[in-house]
């Protein structure tokens, strides 16, 4: 069995991760501190990361993973006060900026396989 290579992956945690930080920081109304474009330069990373060969994306991703999730990741107790409406546009770029994140993690630490089959 050959594990599937990590750059899809990387591409589109790359692509998430960029867009939260875009939005964090063009969508609500102003001041927004630069601090909200985070996401987005991990994103960048991680996209870049997908060039990689796979074993060094793979812990290049993990470790963007991780240090989204670490920024992040106190939002993920706020969550239901966002969905009920209570908690404002930054709770709400850290709590997905941890989702994907925890998404990227789990897609990056299990690779999928490929069932190996005859040769035809």
């Amino acid at each position: 069995m050959t594990a599937t290579h990590p750059a899809r992956t990387l591409r589109i945690l790359g692509a998430l991760l960029l867009a939260i930080g875009l939005a964090g920081y063009l969508l609500p109304a102003p001041p927004v501190h630069w601090t909200a474009l985070i996401p987005a330069g991990l994103g960048a990373l991680a996209l870049l990361a997908a060039w990689q060969r796979p074993r060094p994306a793979q812990v290049t991703g993990l470790v963007i993973c991780g240090l989204a999730l670490f920024g992040g990741g106190s939002a993920l107790a706020q969550l239901p006060a966002l969905l009920a409406g209570e908690a404002g546009a930054a709770t709400a770029s850290r709590a997905a900026t941890a989702l994907v994140a925890l998404g990227g993690i789990a897609a990056l630490a299990w690779p999928r396989r490929r069932p190996e089959g005859p040769a035809a």
